[in-house]
């Protein structure tokens, strides 16, 4: 007979495993290789360029990134920077042959800006004998906080946080995101022009919309100034946006960017996805004896709401056999408390109050990066016991879910789960095991 550790058990190894999967270091080997003075993606060369060879590695999973480079392609790259959040470590080897630079996440920083405007100087050095491969990762977007001209770094953060706060879906920020920001929407390419550029992706973002993941630094935009209006008058923040914001974008929503110049010399390969990490932690679960269903569709929506009828759907199920739900996305949070915590821990606890004394039910909900929300944890793991350790412990559920406090709640009965930044970022993971209480 299973136990319920036993189950907190597989699950915790089998969201190890994913994130292994699609760290840096396991996954570039399989895409990029070295032949002779070639390297090669895909088995496809890189483009001949008789001039300099410019690696910019962006993002959470940078560091990772830029020391799989170097392990493949060290005597090939000429110059390296690597743009990633505060605290996330970079190896020795990269710290010895990268430029390190640094920004903030998820509120842009004076950090991130210099930065931004460091790789947008390199950038506008490039010629047409010249290439550029931007390594590329989730994290990217407030890492390159460099606003437009007549905007101030103050400005972008003020209509992040309103957005955020308002609980928009990733493709809703970065439509407005990509108009405030001089790297975004094509900005380093375009700095990069008439250079060819390279970049291969580690997705965060659901389907790999290439705009979205980062804001797209190296390809068009397929919005507008118009669209970035739209979102603000959508979720109703439009007034709580600074005055400049919406000044820049009622200036720039006539204007329509010709980007055919440029886009000619750009493409992309995805390294691995939000999918890879699905897969990951499907295989491992049938290796455990779990009859597994992978949900095709992705996870997104109010956290709280898709924990409470992940809840239902677990304590209602009948299974003769340990069984397994995952599941891959990106919830949202409408932030209404002052507590602390984030999306995957607001969905765990939500959950946890569903299926509160329905005998063997697990759910974990975890970030790849490590990070969930304003919190120090990856996100965390309930199960049908975690309702009564709550109660135990002096902490009402419901108050701690309606006052964003999930993070509070969880750590006092040791639900989170805490991984550190794990140098890679492929949106989240959520799984739902249950098992007969009698086989």
């Amino acid at each position: 007979m299973v136990s319920l550790a036993d189950m907190r058990a597989d699950a915790l190894a089998a969201f190890e495993a994913a994130v292994d999967a699609v760290r840096p270091e396991n996954l570039v080997p399989s895409q990029i290789s070295r032949f002779g003075e070639k390297v090669l993606v895909g088995g496809e060369p890189l483009p001949d360029a008789p001039g300099r060879h410019v690696v910019m590695a962006i993002g959470k999973a940078a560091p990772g990134l830029a020391a799989a480079w170097l392990a493949t392609a060290s005597g090939w790259t000429g110059e390296i920077l690597v743009l990633t959040p505060h605290g996330v470590p970079a190896s020795f080897e990269v710290e010895a042959h990268a430029t390190i630079l640094r920004g903030a996440h998820p509120y842009p920083d004076a950090a991130g800006e210099a930065s931004t405007r460091r790789l947008l100087e390199v950038a506008a050095t490039l010629g047409d004998n010249d290439l550029l491969v931007v390594l590329l990762s989730g994290g990217g977007s407030a890492l390159m906080a460099a606003p437009e001209e007549g905007l101030e770094l103050e400005n972008v953060r003020a209509t992040t946080k309103a957005l955020l706060k308002a609980g928009a879906a990733i493709n809703d920020v970065n439509t407005v995101r990509r108009e405030l920001l001089a790297a975004a929407g094509g900005g380093l390419a375009r700095a990069a022009h008439p250079a060819l550029v390279r970049t291969l992706i580690l997705s965060d973002v659901l389907g790999d919309p290439l705009a979205d993941i980062a804001s797209g630094p190296t390809v068009p935009s397929p919005t507008t100034a118009g669209d970035a209006l739209a979102v603000l008058n959508r979720f109703g923040i439009r007034e709580s946006v600074p005055g400049p914001v919406i000044a820049h974008l009622e200036a720039a929503a006539p204007r329509t960017a010709d980007d055919s110049a440029w886009a000619t010399t750009t493409s992309t390969t995805i390294l691995g996805n939000n999918r890879t990490a699905v897969d990951t932690t499907a295989t491992e679960l049938a290796a455990r004896g779990y009859d597994v269903d992978v949900v095709s569709n992705p996870l997104e929506g109010e956290a709280s709401e898709r924990g409470c009828e992940l809840g239902i759907a677990a304590r209602t199920r009948e299974s003769r056999a340990p069984t397994g739900v995952v599941l891959g996305g990106e919830t949202t949070v409408t932030v209404r408390g002052g507590g602390r915590g984030g999306r995957n821990q607001e969905l765990a606890l939500a959950a946890a109050i569903e299926i509160a004394g329905a005998g063997n039910v697990v759910v974990l909900a975890g970030g790849t990066d490590g990070v969930d929300g304003l919190s120090d944890n990856a996100g965390a793991i309930v199960d049908s016991k975690t309702f009564e350790r709550l109660r135990r412990a002096g902490i009402d559920p419901a108050g701690s879910l309606a006052g964003n406090d999930s993070a509070t709640a969880l750590d006092a009965v040791g639900d989170s789960i805490r991984t550190g930044p794990t140098g890679t970022n492929v949106c989240d993971l959520t799984l739902v095991l249950t098992a007969p209480t009698n086989e």
